[in-house]
């Protein structure tokens, strides 16, 4: 049984893109936030500097899960991006974190995303009995808003 008090476990999570859920996802990277600051001094107060903040960045979001056959949703959103069709291309994602019953804990939105990069499966052979390591794509999705709602 989970510590009420505790901290959270990080492995057990869904994601839904434009409110669909999408399986297989082993692995999520949530974006980390950076604020730059300036440096500035008042007056004749040479040694004391201040600091006010500037812009913040956000990180990109990564996304990576198992490759199944005939399960194309990442590569054809992707290639909806190359094509151009950014109207088509631009998604909601949502990524929840779940306690050890399933029941919601944390949740991120990101409004507008979409996928800059799709890593295919790297292929390895001589592993395992000839049997290979899990065949895993990747997304790095950018997005123009993210939210904690939860």
């Amino acid at each position: 049984m989970a510590d009420p008090h505790g901290a959270m476990r990080t492995g057990r999570f869904t994601v839904e893109i434009d409110g669909v859920d999408v399986s297989g996802f082993k692995r999520i990277d949530i974006p980390s936030t950076t604020t730059s600051h300036v440096e500035y001094r008042e007056g004749k107060d040479a040694d004391h500097h201040r600091k006010l903040w500037g812009q913040t960045e956000y990180e990109d979001l990564t996304m990576e899960r198992g490759a199944k056959k005939g399960d194309t949703k990442l590569h054809d959103w992707r290639k909806s991006v190359i094509q151009g069709k950014m109207t088509e291309a631009r998604k909601s994602v949502a990524v929840i974190l779940q306690d050890s019953v399933g029941e919601q804990q944390v949740r991120w939105e990101f409004t507008n995303a979409w996928p800059k990069k799709y890593d295919p499966p790297t292929l390895e052979s001589g592993s395992q009995g000839g049997q290979g390591n899990v065949a895993t794509e990747t997304v790095v999705v950018v997005y123009d808003e993210m939210e904690r709602t939860q």
